[in-house]
């Protein structure tokens, strides 16, 4: 079997290394705050040494600073941004290079140059069906990897709420996901928050780095076309 190693992963790979550092820079900067030997009663302020007006009391900096969720909810929006991005250049291609025409692409522009019609297509096609076409053409499937369709549509969709601003799981939300699921796997409830803490953070990345490893060796061990 063929291996390419397609150039979003080399920003994978540096942006998980800018995510261990941040943990890493994150909880030794705890320790040292959570080990402040404050005994005045009086209210302490949290000002910030570059001299913008920022203030904060000592108490909310702490609580939000022991808050794991705050780093994940920053950093999750890259991983999926690479996973589409992957999934442009796997469009063109197969478009280009094995012989794949754009009408195998429901939806694809035929007048657009295919790097334009490839970033519309997966920028504006739904995730479970851009994914469904390029793993088909490769002869791969959805249980190819762990989490499958659930996990890969799960973590997109916590994308786009956290990406609007929304903390908890809405309707619109729910329905994409029990469309993605298996009747086995359950779901969350209408109004649940969105979890985003280490654990949940690597399941969801765990799910689009299979999706993504399945996306490439499919079309990457398609014959190329003269």
């Amino acid at each position: 079997m063929a291996w390419v190693r397609y150039g979003m992963w080399d920003r994978w790979r540096d942006l998980t290394r800018f995510r261990l550092a941040c943990e890493m820079a994150l909880a030794s900067y705890r320790v040292y705050v959570n080990g402040f030997p404050v005994t005045s009663t009086a209210p302490l302020v949290i000002a910030d040494p570059a001299g913008s007006n920022f203030k904060c009391d000592l108490a909310d900096f702490t609580a939000i600073l022991n808050n794991d969720q705050q780093l994940y909810r920053v950093l999750f929006p890259s991983y999926v941004a690479l996973i589409e991005d992957l999934g442009r250049e796997l469009v063109e291609t197969l478009s280009t290079t094995k012989g794949v025409p754009r009408t195998a692409f429901p939806g694809l522009e035929t007048a657009a140059s295919i790097e334009q019609a490839a970033e519309h297509w997966i920028t504006g096609t739904a995730v479970e069906a851009w994914g469904a076409v390029i793993l088909k053409l490769g002869g791969r499937r959805w249980s190819g990897f762990k989490g499958g369709r659930r996990g890969v549509v799960e973590a997109v969709i916590v994308r786009n709420l956290c990406a609007h601003g929304i903390p908890v799981y809405n309707q619109k939300a729910l329905n994409r996901l029990a469309a993605a699921s298996a009747p086995s796997q359950t779901l969350p409830a209408l109004g649940d928050p969105i979890v985003l803490d280490r654990a949940a953070f690597s399941r969801h990345v765990g799910a689009l780095r299979g999706f993504g490893r399945a996306m490439a060796a499919s079309v990457a061990n398609l014959p190329d076309v003269p």
